[in-house]
């Protein structure tokens, strides 16, 4: 009797372990945060290249403290672009933000007034601005480079 005990409950044990991974795999599957576009962001560099980007917005207090937070992937032609509601310092991390990111800070007058480049994935330092902005662009690391966005370009920004 005692051994049908004991079997009884390492039977009950093993199935408590086995729902508490399951559950707990459950909970840690993310579900993919989709790409959706709602405008288009046009930087003219001082070639005059028209450089376009897809964006999504943040235009809120919710979407811009959230950004691109648990994304996987971007394509090369999208972003996001920041609508803050006065200019001023603007400031980032990177907490939860799996990709290298392009920071470019742009003015009330659509002039980009600073870029931070190739942001340190996951990182939670600090990232500010070193003038104030109205709006900012993330895009993919290194695209400011390779695309040759600068201090001074202008922006034009297109709502869909």
């Amino acid at each position: 009797m005692q051994e049908f005990y004991n079997i009884k409950i390492l039977v009950s044990c093993i199935f408590c372990l086995f729902l508490i991974i399951s559950c707990s795999n459950k909970n840690n599957t993310k579900k993919e945060i989709l790409f959706n576009k709602q405008g288009i962001v046009t930087i003219i560099n001082s070639q005059q290249d028209e450089i376009i980007f897809d964006v999504e917005l943040a235009e809120d207090i919710w979407q811009r403290s959230q950004g691109l937070m648990f994304r996987y992937r971007l394509e090369s032609n999208q972003g996001m672009f920041f609508i803050f509601d006065f200019t001023d310092y603007q400031s980032f991390w990177m907490r939860n933000t799996y990709l290298s990111l392009d920071m470019i800070f742009i003015d009330e007058n659509f002039l980009i007034v600073d870029i931070h480049e190739n942001a340190f994935p996951l990182s939670e330092d600090a990232i500010i601005s070193s003038h104030p902005a109205m709006y900012v662009l993330e895009v993919l690391g290194g695209t400011s480079k390779k695309k040759g966005i600068n201090v001074g370009d202008s922006v034009v920004f297109r709502r869909d």
